[in-house]
């Protein structure tokens, strides 16, 4: 009986679909559980995904999201471009509470199925803390982290500007490229006639949001710079463009610094030195406002979620075990 057990998991292992779904089912229970049980406690009683939710229903309304997000009482101005609200149309045809449980559960279980399909070994990823805050405050990066395993699915990095440029840097070639930079464009396209005038609004959103700093500016950050080094792997050219673009640096957007693993124990010291910054934070004294915490997050953020991701980029390819191990996805299964 255990032989046969033990033969069915091994065909289930060698299957790339059927890899994909059992770990999109984990990745969905851990993101599904923190929806439910987290209730998405907020300083702001809201989580990011709730600014997609009424941008949605906005448009579906024939409103401006810039408008009607900016003026309802919602503690934050619509921080996304309009491709974002595009994208998310068909949330906004749900109640809050079902669209909330959609774009975590479906993005966390998309990205559960890319990881188990091309990637197999990244699962402790799972248990990570930037895939943990993502889940909990309903943000982009689990599903355009899966972008990156799947490049058909390259055109949404159009909703999220910041990690579209750490996602073209990293493009493994010209034809992931096109789709982000083509996809990106019909998007674009579609948001203007929806609305010509929103870059303009968008830019004036934007022109008020202080806590976006890239990573790179917090204390030590030009250690980042190490990584052109290795300038013509595309992991070192991840990790450099997630250094650079702005964010928050509430660690989510770190998540795809954890495609630089080429094999489960690099992937569980990535996750495990996520989960020591749970830890660390706390050390910090307590954050005289919004700004003052994203800032001191941020500092956490990349000297626990960018700085040993880099440290595997520059052992790869500098140690005497590692210099000839080509920089690409399928170093070790």
């Amino acid at each position: 009986m255990a032989g046969d057990v033990e033969l069915l998991w091994k065909v289930l292992l060698s299957r790339p679909h059927l890899r994909g779904l059992l770990c999109a089912a984990l990745a969905g229970s851990i993101a599904g559980y923190i929806v439910l049980g987290s209730s998405f406690s907020s300083p702001f009683g809201v989580v990011d995904m709730d600014q997609l939710w009424w941008a949605a229903r906005s448009l579906l309304s024939g409103e401006d999201p810039y408008q009607t997000i900016g003026t309802s009482g919602f503690p934050f101005p619509f921080y996304y471009p309009l491709t974002a609200a595009v994208v998310a149309l068909p949330l906004g045809l749900l109640p809050l509470d079902a669209a909330r449980m959609v774009f975590v559960g479906g993005g966390a279980a998309l990205f559960g199925y890319a990881v188990g399909r091309e990637r197999p070994y990244l699962w402790p990823t799972f248990f990570g803390l930037p895939f943990l805050v993502s889940a909990r405050s309903a943000n982009w990066p689990p599903i355009l982290t899966a972008a990156m395993l799947l490049p058909t699915l390259g055109w949404l990095a159009a909703v999220k500007p910041n990690l579209a440029v750490a996602m073209l840097a990293s493009a493994r070639s010209k034809r992931d490229a096109l789709v982000i930079l083509g996809g990106g464009a019909v998007l674009l396209v579609v948001s203007l006639a929806v609305n010509p005038h929103w870059p303009w609004e968008w830019r004036e959103a934007l022109a008020g949001a202080t806590h976006f700093r890239p990573l790179i500016v917090r204390p030590g950050g030009v250690v980042m710079l190490a990584a052109l080094l290795c300038w013509r792997d595309p992991d070192a050219r991840l990790l450099l463009a997630l250094a650079v673009i702005p964010q928050t640096g509430f660690f989510y957007d770190s998540l795809p610094a954890c495609l630089v693993a080429r094999s489960r124990k690099q992937a569980a010291i990535i996750a495990l030195s996520t989960q020591i910054a749970s830890v660390t934070r706390g050390f910090f004294p307590a954050p005289h406002g919004f700004e003052d915490k994203a800032w001191k997050y941020g500092i956490v953020s990349l000297w626990l979620g960018l700085v040993p991701p880099l440290l595997i980029v520059l052992h790869r390819r500098f140690a005497p075990a590692g210099r000839n191990l080509p920089p690409g996805p399928k170093d070790k299964a």
